[in-house]
């Protein structure tokens, strides 16, 4: 049913906006006729000869080249690439209008609070950036951004800013001006037990995150080199304007490249997505600690339907392409999925390759379905039958993961091309992937990356006792966590590193969770224990009280954990005397440490794919990976065995 907008306060913001004025901040307009009607050129599509005239007495606008026309509203709508209702909210702020509760669904007081929200952000953003430019405790800072290859310029662009190495500086700064209350709900500062605050993002490089509109909502704080704190990266938590699943880093600078280019990149880091920008790929947009959703494709599709993943070329990269693969294959998208070659990330290929060799790769970059199917044929081979058995089982066990893919038009060319690829009847296909959708249930999820909005199917499975082998692994997990909050610090250490020693993101070490819904609450633990040494039931479930499925979840994950009497379970059972992990946890880590080696194992042939062809022999990288397939099984076996 369509959203009813009263009719009263759709007038007063048209009269009280004049198209000529609107018009005229996104496009340079000349008078002709007498002032009768302006014209210039078009911002919808690349236009050379002016051929957008407005009509100010009928208020509307047309081009007569590509015959996108309307009013004020539609012009913001198709500028904007929003809604009505966020276009009539947009020019009644324009208009200096309040906006009744029934529009916007807050009060007047929700409202001018959102409004000192943004204020205090954008303050904070230029005091962040004046530290950076000007102070001198911040020159570590420009010298770190500096080795990366950023000058002055790419600074000022992108509003990068410090933090001292100061608990109040930020409290220091307002000096009175704003309230400790709206500078938490700014997400600048945290409280403590005692009442007191601190800021967060202490000593630490900023990256400014804007909305669409260029508003300042949130920051990403970077560690500098050299410093003891183990989580690199630490963002702002989320607030009444930002919701990091929702939000892409970069889209305020890219949109307009997007719009030229038809088709968007999506790095997975900060400083990806500016050194992308810095050597002329404009078109691209960054991930915010989290993998892409529904939510960022659902917004990306204003401006393209062509959207390019770029992975570093590491087995990391490879198996979030993977899951990326996954989640999107029933989106109306063309969705391209691009690894870069000999394990570099986007900023590193760039520096050595240029922006025009990252075209290259763009353009030829594969199907989100054909990268699957490549990556199943390298793991089984295509030469034997057993080989491409076991490639039509991978990929309709993708297919069945997706959700509503039955009755995507999709999903017959996919079989169609799945059939002939393999010889086998179409048919005997679709039996097949019926049968494969009635036993998924049953089958552990392990390549579905879910937005928190979408969790509510893995909630509801969950606490209907549905569970599979993977799902109580993580419960476990979770409960020990939740029963001994003093213990949560040990889960952040044992994750919060890769194997080559390299820090990892919380969303990074939570991947250690197959299930969407557990990765999500597990994160949140991650991200608390970067700044608390106590990490318990209320912390938690304020962090997601917008997200009341995982709010849900986390209490019934509690629930278990006191019937279990973990607590007391923890405590008989003891610590390590090493370094006080208790026993029960540290066997739980374990479990986990070894189910990642077994995953990693699939990862070798896909990064051998990425070798080019020809009679070039075994390098020593291939040979090495060969060694450690070998010594993986070696290890199984004796698990199996108990020897």
């Amino acid at each position: 049913m369509a959203v009813e907008f009263p009719q009263d306060f759709r007038e007063a913001v048209r009269s009280q906006t004049e198209i000529v004025a609107l018009i005229g901040e996104a496009v340079a307009l000349q008078p002709r006729a007498g002032g009768r009607e302006y014209v210039g050129l078009c911002c919808f599509h690349d236009d050379r000869n002016p051929s957008m005239v407005v009509y100010p007495e009928r208020q509307t606008f047309r081009c007569w080249s590509c015959n996108t026309g309307g009013d004020s509203f539609t012009f913001v709508m198709e500028r904007e690439k929003v809604g009505f209702r966020e276009a009539l909210e947009i020019l009644a702020k324009r208009a200096g209008l309040p906006i009744p509760k029934s529009v916007s669904g807050r009060t007047s007081d929700e409202e001018m609070n959102r409004a000192r929200v943004f204020e205090v952000l954008q303050w904070a953003e230029n005091i962040f950036h004046k530290t950076l430019m000007d102070s001198d405790q911040a020159e570590p800072a420009r010298r770190y951004l500096y080795d990366r290859g950023f000058d002055d310029e790419l600074i000022r662009e992108f509003r990068l800013g410090f933090h001292p190495n100061d608990w109040n500086f930020i409290l220091n700064q307002s000096g009175g001006r704003y309230s400790s209350k709206l500078l938490r709900e700014a997400r600048l500062v945290g409280e403590r037990d005692d009442g007191s605050h601190y800021d967060y993002f202490v000593n630490r490089v900023l990256f400014s995150i804007r909305n669409e509109r260029g508003q300042p909502v949130a920051f990403g704080g970077r560690i500098l080199p050299g410093s003891t704190d183990k989580s690199k990266y630490f963002n702002s938590p989320e607030s009444i304007v930002f919701h990091k699943s929702r939000l892409l880093y970069g889209i305020d600078k890219a949109r307009e490249a997007i719009r030229k280019e038809d088709v968007v990149l999506v790095t997975e880091g900060y400083t990806d997505c500016i050194a992308c920008h810095q050597h002329g790929v404009k078109h691209t947009v960054a991930t915010l600690g989290t993998a892409l959703t529904d939510a960022h494709v659902t917004a990306l599709k204003r401006y393209t339907r062509k959207v390019v993943l770029v992975f570093d070329g590491d087995a990391a990269g490879q198996n979030a392409a993977l899951k990326a693969a996954a989640r999107f294959l029933a989106q109306d998208v063309d969705l391209r999925i691009l690894t870069l070659p000999n394990g570099a990330d986007p900023a590193d290929f760039l520096e050595l390759n240029g922006g025009d060799a990252l075209a290259k790769l763009v353009d030829n970059a594969p199907e989100a379905w054909e990268f699957s199917f490549q990556a199943a044929r390298l793991r089984h081979g295509i030469d034997t039958i057993d080989g491409r058995s076991r490639i039509l089982e991978d990929m309709l066990a993708l297919l069945a993961q997706v959700p509503d893919m039955a009755t995507n038009v999709k999903e017959g060319f996919l079989i169609a091309n799945l059939a002939q690829r393999l010889g086998v009847s179409e048919q005997s296909v679709r039996d097949r992937i019926k049968e494969v959708r009635r036993t998924q249930h049953a089958r552990p999820q392990q390549v579905i990356e879910e937005q928190p909005e979408d969790h509510e199917q893995d909630v509801k499975r969950l606490l209907r006792g549905q569970f599979s082998r993977d799902d109580r692994l993580e419960c476990d997990l979770l409960e020990i966590m939740l029963a001994a909050p003093t213990a949560v610090p040990f889960v952040r250490r044992a994750l919060s590193t890769d194997d080559n020693g390299e820090s990892l993101e919380p969303h990074e070490a939570a991947t250690v969770l197959r299930n969407p819904a557990l990765r999500a609450v597990l994160e949140v633990f991650l991200e608390l224990a970067a700044v608390r040494d106590v990490v318990n039931l209320p912390m938690v479930l304020d962090q997601l009280s917008e997200q009341r499925s995982l709010t849900r979840l986390v209490v019934w994950i509690d629930t278990r954990a006191r019937e279990k009497r973990l607590d007391e379970k923890i405590h008989s059972l003891g610590v390590n005397p090493a370094d006080g992990c208790p026993l029960l946890l540290q066997q739980s880590l374990a479990n986990m440490k070894w189910r990642q080696e077994e995953q990693s194992q699939q990862n070798v042939a896909i990064q051998l794919s990425q070798q080019s062809d020809g009679p070039q022999g075994l390098d020593e990288a291939t040979q090495e990976l060969l060694r450690q397939a070998a010594e993986f099984h070696k290890q199984r076996a004796n698990r199996r065995t108990g020897s």
